[in-house]
């Protein structure tokens, strides 16, 4: 009896292992049963590039210079 005993337990063992395997398969995006089932994803390979251009600051006109007083 010992005997049937391991054996449903190996048994047991298997097919949970058998299970897990296919749950994970299902879940894992590198699997070809993933990807059979999942549909795919359109890839986009269109980008817009913006370029920005600073313009110089402009520069305050110099002022006129004040008149020098007399010393003394």
């Amino acid at each position: 009896m010992s005997g049937f005993g391991a054996t449903v337990a190996i048994g047991v063992t298997i097919f949970v292992v058998f299970i897990a395997t296919i749950i994970i398969c299902f879940t894992c995006s590198c699997c070809c049963l993933y990807k059979m089932c999942c549909p795919q994803r359109p890839v986009v390979t269109n980008t817009t590039t913006t370029t920005v251009v600073h313009a110089p600051y402009p520069q305050p006109q110099p002022q006129p210079v004040a008149p020098s007083y007399p010393g003394p």
